[in-house]
């Protein structure tokens, strides 16, 4: 069963014009087919937010035998990624499972997504084609209905040779607050700094294979269990990295089931002043 995470969050910088907009963070579907948890996932989109954001890693793929460093130049001469034997994204897959979601939902503010390790073009594409906003190391300013505006941004994650943050960051608009969406957790402390008031991530799975306590077994972040999972707080931002709704390599959860996340923001003290 996934899990739904109520939170609240408080910024001093936060101006009255988004007091208790309400995002639903979605992360690494890795869909398989329109199954019990996109299931649910529609379900709980159906019960209504101002703003969707995805964090990528929508579709997925298949990949055996990971290759150590060393070996990548081999590879090369076979076309093949670092990763090793990895096929085609399933592509036809996410997009119908998409489509789904979206057939009967609307939110104010729309559906923003950036692109995974294992998210396609033509996913992107047809994302694009369907209404969603993808962002590719992009910032976009989004009008909020009864005035005012938000700048949010968003890093291309096929690989993080991809992303380019001084880039998306120069398009901010200064002064108004950010949200900051990527694939990748280690980029956080980068958006922070260039004041990204908050940072959505995924790619962790929050581990996908843990230990009893939910330590993980593997990572898959640069920054080892640091941001690996949940809430961190980098000065006056905050950096949430949800476990996501699928799996990866085999369709197994251990002591780490999936997750969405259900954010409202609030105008006032820190979040540690009031939890």
């Amino acid at each position: 069963m996934m899990e739904i995470t109520e939170m609240e969050l408080f910024f001093r910088q936060l101006p009255g014009y988004l007091e208790g907009l309400r995002i639903l963070h979605v992360g690494d579907l890795h869909t398989r087919g329109y199954g019990p948890h996109e299931q649910q996932l529609h379900e709980i989109m159906r019960q209504g937010c101002d703003l969707v954001l995805c964090s990528g890693d929508n579709c997925f793929q298949r990949s055996f035998s990971p290759m150590e460093n060393k070996q990548v130049e081999a590879m090369k001469k076979w076309n093949l990624s670092w990763r090793g034997l990895v096929l085609a994204a399933e592509t036809e897959k996410a997009i119908s499972v998409w489509q789904k979601l979206l057939a009967d939902f609307t939110c104010p503010l729309g559906v923003y997504m950036v692109q995974g390790n294992h998210d396609s073009g033509e996913f992107l594409d047809k994302m694009s084609q369907r209404g969603v906003t993808v962002l590719a190391n992009a910032c976009q300013q989004v009008k909020l209905p009864h005035g005012g505006r938000l700048n949010l941004c968003g890093i291309r994650g096929l690989g993080r040779r991809t992303a380019d943050i001084p880039e998306t960051l120069s398009h901010m608009e200064p002064d108004i607050f950010t949200i900051g969406l990527c694939h990748y957790p280690e980029m956080a402390e980068a958006l922070a700094a260039g004041g990204v008031d908050l940072i959505l991530t995924g790619h962790t799975h929050g581990g996908q294979l843990c230990l009893p306590g939910g330590r993980p077994i593997i990572t898959h972040s640069q920054t080892g269990r640091k941001y690996l999972k949940g809430l961190e707080q980098l000065g006056d931002s905050y950096v949430y990295t949800v476990r996501g709704v699928g799996t990866t390599f085999i369709p197994i959860r251990m002591f780490c089931p999936p997750e969405v996340a259900r954010i409202t923001l609030h105008r006032g003290k820190s979040q540690n002043d009031t939890i």
